[in-house]
């Protein structure tokens, strides 16, 4: 039979309540249930949630003590035992022993309690309901891992510079105290570059600076009248808004124009001159007595006039209207022309050109003896280009310049230009009399001498 404390000792906060045990009569004897009569706790059940208690371990099944109290306290040691009321239990709680969190990925969902076995009892589990129901909530899932990147080893020391010039920008940067910006000022300058830039519109568009007086100028290739002819300034142009673009494009009609100069005179002057292809080489075909023009980036330009006349100091004078030379001046050759024109413009003249190249004014050299002659003209220097009377390009293989001393340099392929000027050069200066050089192969040239 259990024995039962006094209400009045219970509820006595000085005493501690005494221990309600029951003893076994033997080790396999079986607990009594409730329909065989057995006496019920005399404490009421907590209204409160169950929880879990933890099971007692193998150190605490000794000699327990209740609080206050010198009488030993009996504890179950096996199944069959009996075991120690509520009212002891309730006498001195004790703490639940802390379970540890479990994988996430080894989490499984709590077994369904069956029934008639409180949750404690199903399964056998001895971690706290609070602690099942967090297991529970926990994800599945797994987070995946962030992709770490890679550095090789032999850029870990410059990762490790910039990494420590980086820590020192930010923490000086982090000391500087930046202003603190309102919206007002925001919005305010934001309209006021509106404005500024309404204004400007305004002002350009304005007749304070319109363009009244163009002068439009010529060039050596490109008269005045065509340059009146061509270029077109529309009505309302002021010194502001000047369509350079539009007038280049009208300008190029001629294909000596490369570009266009506009000077501003304030406030109402603009002067428009026309700039030139600057000519690399010139093209003399002997069998149509013409010569061409090629620019520096291998565009024929237009044939060049030949009809220069010079009186006797070599000074160009004009034409008659006819055509005909002033009396006491001499009209030169065509191929004569086409030299002094190659020296004024500072360009290497081509001879001996085939006459199956057919030039058109605006189309890319693709003949390859006049790309053979430009690539010289462009190698040389200008001061070896300005020795040079002619170069024949009757092929590629036979190139040959013609220099104003009457020395004959065959010159081949254009390989090595540079290291064959040096040659020569070098050759011309040492040796006096030398008639004719061979520079095909820089490094096993050979020259011919006049006797002394």
């Amino acid at each position: 039979m259990a024995l039962s404390s006094s209400p009045k000792s219970n509820s006595s906060a000085s005493k501690a309540p005494k221990p309600t045990y029951r003893r076994a009569s033997s080790a396999g004897q079986a607990r009594p249930s409730a329909k065989s009569g057995a006496a019920k706790p005399s404490l009421k059940p907590s209204k409160k949630p169950f929880s879990k208690k933890p099971t007692a371990s193998a150190k605490q099944r000794g000699t327990a003590k209740a609080a206050g109290s010198s009488r030993p306290v009996a504890t179950p040691k096996r199944a069959g035992a009996s075991k120690v009321s509520p009212q002891v239990q309730a006498s001195k709680p004790k703490r639940p022993v802390a379970s540890k969190p479990a994988q996430a990925s080894k989490l499984k969902q709590p077994a369904t309690p069956k029934a008639g076995r409180s949750p404690l009892q199903a399964g056998g589990s001895t971690v706290s309901q609070k602690s099942t129901l967090r297991a529970a909530q926990v994800p599945h899932k797994v987070a995946k891992r962030r992709r770490s990147i890679k550095i090789p080893g032999f850029l870990k020391p410059i990762a490790s510079v910039f990494s420590a010039v980086g820590r020192a920008i930010a923490s000086v940067f982090s000391r500087i105290p930046l202003p603190h910006v309102s919206r007002g000022l925001v919005f305010g300058l934001l309209g006021g570059s509106l404005l500024a830039i309404l204004a400007a519109f305004v002002i350009a568009n304005s007749p304070i600076f319109a363009a009244t007086d163009i002068q439009l100028k010529g060039s050596a290739h490109v008269e005045q009248e065509t340059v009146s002819a061509l270029a077109e300034v529309p009505d309302g142009t002021t010194l502001l808004n000047v369509n350079e673009s539009a007038i280049l494009e009208s300008l190029k009609a001629s294909p000596w124009v490369a570009g266009v100069d506009i000077q501003r005179e304030w406030p109402h002057t603009l002067v428009i001159t026309p700039v030139e292809h600057k000519v690399q080489a010139i093209a003399y075909i002997t069998a149509d007595e013409i010569a061409w023009g090629i620019s520096e980036d291998g565009t024929w330009i237009a044939p060049l006039s030949l009809a220069i006349a010079v009186d006797a100091d070599g000074n160009e004078v004009a034409l008659n209207d006819d055509g005909s030379a002033p009396e006491g001046a001499t009209q030169l050759s065509p191929s004569d022309a086409a030299l002094r024109l190659a020296q004024e413009a500072g360009a290497l003249i081509l001879t001996d050109v085939p006459s199956d190249v057919n030039p058109k004014s605006g189309e890319t050299v693709n003949y390859e003896v006049v790309l053979a002659g430009l690539a010289y003209a462009k190698g040389f220097s200008p001061e070896f280009v300005a020795q040079i009377k002619s170069l024949s390009v009757s092929s590629v293989e036979s190139i040959a310049a013609n220099l104003t001393s009457g020395v004959e340099v065959s010159l081949g392929e254009p390989e090595n230009i540079v290291e064959k000027e040096r040659v020569v050069t070098k050759l011309l200066e040492e040796r006096e009399g030398v008639t004719y050089i061979n520079v095909r192969e820089p490094g096993a040239y050979t020259f011919r001498a006049a006797p002394q």
